[in-house]
C-alpha cells in the first residue's frame, strides 16, 4: 500500500499544476505529527483518506452527516486539544456551507487558531458527478452544462484578514509548501489560516 501511495504521488508531481493529491500528501510532510485533520470534502475524500497519514488517536476525523460542520467541529476540537494543530479540509463548495465569518471571528476572540485548507476546483464537483452517474446520456452530459455546479466564489484567502488571520492562494507545490510553513508560524502566534489551493 505504501509503495502504491508513493507511486501515485510521484506520478502526480510530474505535472507542474497543483493537484489534490499534492495537497493531501504535502500536509503530512509539512505539519507536526500531532496535527488533527478534519475532513469535510466530497470529491477529495478518498485521496485524503489514503494520503493524509494517520498519526495516532484522533489524528484524522471524518466530519459526519452533511456539509457545513467542519469549522464548528474544528473549533470544538481545538478547545478540547489546545496544544494540537487543527486543520479543516474542505472543498470550495463545502466551505460555502460553513459559517466561516462566525467561525473565524470566534477563533480570534477565543484564541482558538485553526487552519482551513480549501480544495478549490471552482465548482460543486460532487453535484456534477452525481448528475453524470444518474444521467450519463442526459442533457447535462450532452451539453457539458451542469446547472448549479459552477462556483464563482470570492478570494477565500482574503477572509481571515478580517479577523487578524492570514490567507494564502496557492497554485503550485512550492507555493503550498511555503504557505504551510508560514501557516504553521501564524498558528503558533494564535492566528487562524486559510489556504486556498487552486
Amino acid at each position: 500500500a505504501a509503495a502504491a501511495r508513493a507511486q501515485a504521488i510521484a506520478s502526480a508531481r510530474r505535472d507542474p499544476a497543483l493537484r489534490a493529491i499534492d495537497v493531501c500528501a504535502t500536509l503530512a510532510q509539512a505539519l507536526p505529527d500531532n496535527t488533527i485533520y478534519l475532513d469535510e470534502t466530497t470529491s477529495q475524500r478518498g485521496l485524503n483518506y489514503r494520503h493524509v497519514e494517520f498519526r495516532g488517536p484522533h489524528g484524522f476525523i471524518r466530519v459526519p452527516s452533511g456539509l457545513g460542520q467542519c469549522l464548528g467541529v474544528g473549533l470544538g476540537i481545538k478547545l478540547a486539544a489546545p496544544g494540537r494543530p487543527v486543520v479543516c479540509l474542505v472543498g470550495d463548495g463545502s466551505f460555502l456551507y460553513n459559517p466561516a465569518v462566525q467561525a473565524l471571528g470566534f477563533a480570534r476572540d477565543e484564541r482558538l487558531p485553526i487552519m482551513l485548507v480549501i480544495y478549490n476546483n471552482n465548482g460543486y464537483r460532487a453535484m456534477r458527478e452525481n448528475q453524470l452517474s444518474y444521467y450519463p446520456q442526459g442533457a447535462g452530459a450532452r451539453q457539458q452544462r451542469f446547472l448549479g455546479e459552477p462556483i464563482n466564489g470570492f478570494d477565500f484567502e482574503r477572509l481571515p484578514e478580517l479577523f487578524d488571520g492570514v490567507g494564502f492562494k496557492v497554485e503550485t507545490l512550492a507555493q503550498l509548501r511555503q504557505a504551510l510553513q508560514q501557516g504553521r508560524a501564524a498558528l503558533a502566534e494564535g492566528r487562524s489560516v486559510v489556504i486556498n489551493a487552486l
